[in-house]
């Protein structure tokens, strides 16, 4: 007996479907395919109540991660991580790159708050392979940035910065991590060498670096992710100053400012001298109320390249440099800044928007900025600048 044919009866929306296909050239198809957007290839954050399938897919994945460490009886509580978290999960295709947050204790305290760290790892949700993301195994006050276009690529990069060691002359870093689709999984985005010795790229931008020596009275750093421009991609502008102090006469400045573009798969560098373009570049760095000196002085003060060689013109001889507050003491508005000179040694630096303002730095990384209109007129001005831009004035009072 032959099974009995049925006829499953095609509704209008269908019929319709059918011949909207068979009356559409091939080539109006393709361009729709095309246009059609790819959500396997969109980067998302995901969250434990968004996605909880995936969020306990991939938790049950790192449950060996996330266990907490078993203490034994010779460690050091402080070395000791019983409390382990997602800090951050963003999955593009079948991959997720996976931060991990490492603590002594769940609730923070100030003893325990500074040593807490955090660690990235790639994990692949097909094969379940998890690996670690070179120079992201133990990264202090980690610190996610913001999603960058830094190149063609649809997957924007993961910008974040973390210092590399706590209660120690560490250094604050800035990276990058981009998508590899050929290796389906995240990386450190390369940077190209430099000429400064500030700027140490491996694979990390150093966008902050504390004085790590007795002769350096200052080191700054500024930084920030650019809108994009021109050819609709992101780049990177950095600016680090430091003031080292010398046996006589004058501390040594070093100050570059350097902004990075991506140029075959790696970010190169370009060192900016034009002062304008400096200047324009600081004032775009410090619009996220930077704390640094360079940011809360105004640009006169601060890009001074050009004009400090007229120092030792000015002043061939002079005493050592002095570098204590006392030495500035009740200075009076008659005094010539050639008397200054005589009595405190050369300025280190020399500014100005219309007078000419002669800087000096001190060891607690405070300066004096003195305003005059020559080096024997009288002077009109000598305030004190705290680190935090605060100011005082230096002049005695009748």
């Amino acid at each position: 007996m032959n099974p009995v044919k049925r006829t499953i009866p095609m509704n209008i929306p269908t019929r319709l479907c059918l011949l909207f296909l068979l009356l559409t050239p091939a080539s109006s198809l393709a361009t729709i395919a095309q246009s059609t957007p790819d959500l396997g290839n969109t980067f998302r954050w995901i969250h434990q109540d968004s996605d909880p399938q995936l969020w306990q897919q991939i938790e049950y994945a790192f449950r060996e991660e996330l266990a907490p460490d078993q203490p034994k009886a010779d460690d050091n509580p402080m070395d000791v991580y019983q409390y382990k978290f997602f800090q951050k999960i963003g999955v593009v295709n079948h991959s997720a790159l996976v931060i991990i947050g490492h603590r002594q204790t769940k609730e923070l305290t100030r003893l325990t708050a500074y040593s807490q760290y955090w660690s990235a790892l790639n994990f692949d949700l097909t094969s379940h392979q998890k690996t670690r993301i070179e120079h992201t195994e133990v990264m202090y006050g980690w610190k996610l940035l913001k999603l960058a276009k830094f190149g063609p690529s649809s997957i924007p990069d993961v910008t974040f910065a973390y210092e590399t060691c706590t209660e120690c002359d560490g250094v604050s870093l800035f990276f990058s991590l981009y998508f590899q689709q050929e290796k389906s999984g995240w990386a450190l985005r390369p940077w190209a060498s430099t000429t400064s010795s500030l700027l140490p790229p491996d694979n990390g931008l150093v966008i902050n670096a504390p004085p790590d020596d007795e002769g350096i009275l200052s080191s700054d750093c500024i930084f920030r992710i650019l809108d994009a421009r021109d050819n609709g991609f992101q780049k990177v502008a950095i600016r680090c100053k430091e003031v080292d102090e010398t046996p006589h006469g004058r501390a040594k400045i070093t100050d570059d400012t350097v902004l990075y573009s991506l140029s075959d798969g790696q970010f190169k560098p370009r060192r900016i001298t034009d002062t304008s373009e400096i200047v324009a570049l600081n004032a775009e760095m410090c619009r996220t109320n930077s704390r640094s000196p360079l940011c809360r002085l105004p640009a006169y003060m601060t890009i001074t390249d050009e004009q400090s060689a007229l120092i030792d013109e000015m002043f061939p001889k002079a005493p050592k440099t002095a570098r204590d507050l006392a030495h500035f003491r009740r200075l009076e508005q008659t005094t010539a800044m050639s008397d200054i000179v005589s009595r405190c040694g050369k300025p280190d630096e020399l500014g100005g928007s219309g007078i000419a303002i002669f800087i000096y730095h001190l060891k607690d990384g405070s300066i004096v900025a003195i305003g005059a209109t020559g080096s024997a007129q009288p002077i009109l001005y000598a305030n004190h600048i705290t680190t935090n831009g605060n100011s005082s004035s230096l002049l005695t009072t009748k």
